[in-house]
């Protein structure tokens, strides 16, 4: 009996949902019409982001997606886990989109392969809604070459996109671009402008800016915005501006602000809300100096107007006794007429002022990412009010005890990234009994399996399972404790990231159990060289990493930026992982010495890479139709990619 017909669509489906799309895709897509109809969702909702190899992707992109092509509604590209992906996805597509995609997102993008995407294939495409990340090291440098042309995006008339949003380490400086400039614009230029932006069917925007001045210039060529999500980086910009009256803008109705910069003001809020005469909903992500954000009788004046008003507001500055009871949160405006409701932490070092922090936000917490920094005490809502955070996914947790945040990650449910910075164990409040009794067991005597089954049921951590990935920035005085009680409720943890000082701790301390349990889940391991690395230094410990993470498929090591000898560090240490046989499938190696990438480029550049790989006297590059048809490299302005 044919496969088609011993398997009803329901088994189908069933079993694709233990499968990653990419895999379903090479499983199932285009064998026959019936099995594209089963899995339909799949093919119109592409989804490329995992660990896969770089012959199984040529063959999704060069047989299975071109019978596919005109069934693509929305496609999702990430490089996280690969960084080669997208450049590989229009190197075999002829650089062209499908032709009846609505919805692109493109996650992990360095500033060039955006400004690269925009400026050959955006005029071609009928996309409705664009996403983009950016996450490049050298964003700023970069911004310099290629933002003019990423920002003329935002102006140009398109005959389809209503929707963007660009995000990550990319920062717009409107204020910059001659061709935006109200001083350098005579009254025919600014009209032109504007015209433009009357012919603009754009209606979502979400872009980080520089300061409050370029905010000013995007609300005036963008008039018939509806939902505005603006982040202003946390630059040396001034406020001693006075805003150019222009239009209302009468169709806003959603404006989401953050900003880093300490220096922003409530009157400079007050004053632009002015020119959203209809705008029903407001959050406001903000760290600043102002303390005219932590009074509820003041904040009511901005927005006792509105539907809707969410908040996450945070200082460096010792919070009053009135601040830290909320005593003008707690009045009937915010209570009983809005049903608006407020919590906050703090801390305050007797000994060190510039230690102190005061953390006041709205319940339920509204925004995705929260950081938890020196928390001692809190003012809680009661039980009843009170709920989970169920939209958050990242926490961010620094410099303080277990004991004060293990509340916190019991209200996240859905977290999948936690960020660890000097987190440690409190003595005096350790957890339980039964916690203590377990990390004495005997590591002889419990497996794997066990010791994970054991922790998450009795320590006073929650089970984490929707943690796929950990950053570890600093350990307490090299103390594993809190980490390795993390590790034990997130069965689902895949990712790692790690300075390299913390790694050797990890991999040098006998901690068994630890070292079981990241070798049998950690896939994806990110170094950070604390740093300048010797050729001493790897041969002896790039065989002590690959033994402890022995199963990870993706492998990146950002070299310090002190390092010395790029050329042949960078050589001997391709040399040295290829030497073992691993699981590697992709290597990101992230070098900040343009004189090293020249060298490598002057030798003929992905010629010389594959000699080093030769070296390594692996077996697979013995063979040259392995090293012609199966290996694919890529040098950039900062990193080198080789993927298997």
């Amino acid at each position: 009996m044919s496969f088609e017909r011993s398997f009803p669509d329901e088994i189908i489906l069933e079993i694709c949902r233990y499968l990653h799309p990419i895999d379903i895709l090479l499983s199932f897509g285009g064998l026959n019409y019936r099995l594209n109809q089963t899995i339909s969702d799949f093919i119109h909702h592409i989804h490329l982001s995992s660990i896969i190899s770089y012959k199984n992707y040529l063959y999704l992109l060069r047989h299975i997606i071109p019978t596919i092509w005109s069934s693509i509604e929305s496609l999702t590209i990430s490089n996280c886990q690969i960084l080669c992906l997208t450049k590989l996805f229009f190197d075999n597509t002829d650089n062209i989109l499908p032709p009846n995609l609505k919805k692109l997102c493109l996650f992990h993008l360095n500033t060039y392969e955006i400004y690269y995407f925009i400026n050959r294939l955006m005029n071609k495409s009928v996309v409705e809604e664009l996403i983009i990340e950016c996450t490049d090291i050298d964003c700023m440098k970069h911004q310099e070459l290629y933002g003019f042309k990423i920002a003329q995006m935002l102006f140009f008339h398109h005959p389809t996109l209503k929707s963007i949003e660009l995000f990550g380490d990319i920062i717009f400086d409107l204020s910059h671009l001659s061709f935006l400039s109200l001083s350098n614009s005579n009254d025919s230029d600014s009209l032109n402008i504007m015209n433009i932006g009357q012919l603009s069917i754009l209606r979502r925007l979400t872009i980080p800016l520089q300061s409050l001045s370029s905010l000013h210039l995007l609300l005036i060529y963008q008039p018939h915005l509806e939902y505005l999500n603006v982040h202003i980086g946390d630059a040396k910009s001034t406020y001693d501006y006075t805003i150019t009256p222009f239009p209302p803008l009468i169709h806003l109705q959603e404006f989401h602000f953050r900003s880093d910069d300490l220096a922003i003001k409530f009157e400079n809020l007050f004053e632009l809300l002015a020119y959203f005469p209809n705008l029903k909903t407001l959050s406001l992500n903000l760290t600043t100096e102002c303390r005219l954000f932590f009074d509820g009788n003041i904040l009511q004046t901005l927005v006792y107007k509105l539907d809707t008003f969410q908040f996450s507001i945070a200082r460096f500055l010792q919070p009053t006794y009135e601040e830290q009871t909320l005593s003008t949160f707690y009045t009937s405006f915010w209570l009983e007429t809005k049903k608006w409701y407020t919590q906050c932490y703090w801390h305050i070092d007797e000994d060190n002022l510039d230690s102190d922090y005061f953390h006041i936000y709205s319940i339920p917490y509204p925004f995705s990412n929260f950081d938890i920094y020196k928390c001692t005490n809190e003012n809680l809502l009661s039980k009843d009010k009170s709920k989970s955070f169920k939209k958050v996914k990242r926490l961010d947790l620094s410099e303080t005890s277990d004991v004060n945040i293990i509340p916190f990650l019991k209200r996240c449910p859905y977290v999948n990234t936690i960020c660890l910075n000097d987190i440690y164990d409190d003595d005096e409040n350790y957890g339980t009994d039964e916690e203590e009794d377990i990390i004495d067991q005997n590591d002889e005597n419990i497996s794997t399996d066990d010791i994970q089954s054991t922790y998450s049921g009795q320590l006073s951590l929650p089970t984490l399972s929707h943690v796929r990935y950990l950053i570890l920035l600093d350990l307490p005085e090299h103390d594993l404790e809190f980490f390795e009680r993390l590790v034990h409720v997130t069965p689902n943890l895949n990712r790692l990231s790690v300075f390299f000082d913390d790694l050797l701790e990890i991999i040098h301390v006998p901690k068994r159990k630890l070292c079981q349990i990241l070798q049998k889940y950690i896939y994806q391991l990110e170094i950070n060289l604390d740093y300048s690395w010797s050729l001493v230094d790897i041969r002896r410990d790039i065989l002590k990493i690959l033994r402890i993470f022995s199963n990870i498929q993706s492998l990146t090591i950002s070299l310090h930026s002190s390092q010395k000898r790029s050329l042949i560090i960078v050589k001997e240490i391709i040399i040295y992982l290829f030497k073992y046989q691993t699981n590697l499938i992709c290597i990101n190696i992230d070098v900040d010495s343009l004189t090293c990438f020249e060298q490598i480029l002057n030798q003929d550049g992905i010629d010389l890479i594959k000699r080093w790989l030769i070296l390594s006297d692996n077996d697979r590059f013995k063979s040259n139709d392995y090293l012609k048809n199966s290996i694919f490299i890529e040098l950039n302005s900062s990193s080198i990619t080789i993927w298997l």
